[in-house]
């Protein structure tokens, strides 16, 4: 189903009938506190109740400023959710400037970062605080296009008396989550917001092709990043060859292990793209810490699935001038480390001579052949030698 069709089926063949309609429902729900009309969407009809156990007031027509202007530059020029969307939205700048149509970015947390579109409909959107720095999550103003999409985690759209909270009502809004294209998880929401009475089944199907466009730039950036991060690693492996260890990218993904990582884990055990913090609930603290500050520290963990006794944990942030890209992560095991990878890497080197005597000492081809790096041969050539 394409992005059009999905919005036909979100928006009611006559939205301003539909809208009174629910305008009624919703001051019956507000005076009495009953709700058993049909005709009210599902979607919108739990989310009123979620407001209504959450004490939000429906006659709110303010949300609250949360994010001061630094964070929001940092955000928009250091956090990479803030640099890919404001390269698209700014792109998109010309196209819904004279539509009546406002475009926004926010983050997971449902605050605002980046605004383009009419400037009419931004001057208006500013007296309910519509605009970068303030929050609009669902637990704090009831269903719009920013928190809803959120919560759900798939395009939403929330109509003129839909909206729980008074002071959205003159509006609607398209929303749709971006997503991190490595984890799937929910980075942050694209909405886009315009008068009540011009509902409109391109501006969803636009808000959706904007996420997309999003998630299409933040792959290339996490590649490049990643590969970044996987180069760092081999250098990082070198001072610590006998050990175990691994690297993470910035969100807790493992995207590389050493063979006595593999062993460390059982050989059966495919845990690259895996999340770090599913495998070591209990590593999850000192890596968050690591990431914040950037200092390398030390820690002992049990891994009662791995091995019966406490290891140490070795991890050292990887940073550069655009922030931490990842950690390693060392692993030292006195019961391991003592038996297991001199055996290993006795077979490794055992298998790396096979195959330089097929290629006939040509490094290249045993590179390929065997699909490591060819410095990686010469390391251990060296080493016999």
């Amino acid at each position: 189903m394409s992005n059009l069709e999905t919005t036909k089926t979100l928006i009611p063949q006559n939205p301003h009938k539909s809208l009174n309609t629910v305008a009624n429902i919703w001051e019956k729900f507000v005076g009495t506190g009953e709700l058993n009309d049909k005709r009210l969407r599902p979607v919108i009809a739990d989310s009123w109740l979620r407001c209504r156990e959450l004490g939000i007031n429906p006659l709110s027509n303010r949300a609250q400023s949360v994010v001061s202007n630094e964070e929001i530059e940092n955000k928009l020029h250091l956090d990479y959710l803030g640099i890919s969307g404001k390269n698209v939205l700014d792109k998109m700048s010309n196209t819904v400037r004279d539509t009546g149509h406002v475009i926004v970015l926010a983050d997971k947390s449902g605050s605002i970062i980046y605004s383009v579109g009419h400037q009419q409909i931004q001057s208006d959107l500013e007296e309910i605080n519509f605009r970068p720095g303030s929050e609009w999550s669902e637990e704090l103003v009831g269903p719009n296009g920013v928190g809803t999409p959120l919560i759900l985690g798939y395009p939403e759209l929330v109509m003129g008396s839909e909206h729980f909270c008074q002071g959205w009502q003159p509006w609607v809004c398209y929303g749709a989550p971006i997503h991190n294209p490595s984890t799937g998880s929910v980075l942050g929401c694209i909405d886009i917001t315009g008068p009540a009475d011009k509902v409109c089944v391109e501006a969803m199907a636009l808000a959706i092709s904007i996420t997309q466009s999003i998630e299409s730039d933040l792959a290339v950036t996490q590649f490049k990043r990643r590969e970044e991060l996987r180069i760092a690693y081999r250098d990082y492996q070198k001072k610590w060859p006998n050990n175990v260890s691994l690297v993470i990218d910035e969100y807790g993904t493992i995207i590389d292990i050493n063979s006595y990582a593999s062993d460390f884990m059982g050989n059966t055990s495919n845990v690259l793209n895996e999340s770090i913090h599913s495998l070591f609930p209990s590593l999850e603290p000192s890596i968050n810490r690591a990431f914040i500050d950037g200092m390398e520290r030390e820690c002992e963990i049990e891994i009662k699935q791995i091995v019966p006794d406490y290891v140490r944990i070795v991890l050292k942030p990887f940073k550069t001038q655009r922030g931490t890209l990842g950690c390693f992560v060392m692993i030292i095991d006195k019961n391991f480390n003592h038996t297991i990878p001199m055996s290993l890497q006795s077979n490794e080197d055992e298998l790396i001579r096979k195959t330089l005597k097929l290629t006939r000492g040509n490094v290249s081809k045993a590179a390929r052949i065997l699909n490591i790096n060819r410095t990686t041969i010469y390391r251990r050539r060296k080493n016999w030698q």
